[in-house]
């Protein structure tokens, strides 16, 4: 993995505030984690959906800016299939499913630290000509 790359997408301040973590970078591919804290929670005690979703919107744009080019989300679906809890370890995966010059097709899953999966997502990304690293 590119230096520069792993530069940039360290110095997210979003992802930073939240406390995500980087775990791999590949081309493509992105894996992220994050703890889950009291503040995190909505009011029937399960996880915010949109913790779930900056998780996995997070891995989406690692996974789609890896390639040095500038990658910029144009649509994002998120599915909802179970809700997570105070204290889980939360995983979203990033991973390439379509590329060409412009566009980029990427699906990204959630899960919590038994396997289980809370959330699946697709999103497309816009690719512009510019390079940052």
């Amino acid at each position: 993995m590119n230096e520069a790359i792993m530069e940039k997408v360290s110095a997210d301040p979003f992802a930073k505030l939240l406390g995500i973590q980087i775990i791999e970078i590949e081309e493509g591919k992105a894996i992220v984690s994050l703890n889950i804290k009291e503040n995190m929670l909505n009011f029937h005690g399960a996880v915010n959906g949109g913790v779930i979703f900056s998780l996995a919107d997070v891995a989406f744009a690692i996974a789609s800016n890896s390639y040095g080019q500038t990658a910029v989300g144009i649509h994002v679906t998120i599915n909802y299939m179970k809700a997570g809890m105070f204290k889980d370890t939360l995983t979203a995966t990033a991973e390439e499913v379509s590329k060409n010059p412009k566009l980029g097709l990427y699906r990204m899953t959630i899960r919590n630290q038994d396997g289980e999966l809370l959330a699946t997502a697709d999103g497309m990304v816009y690719r512009k000509k510019e390079q940052f690293a």
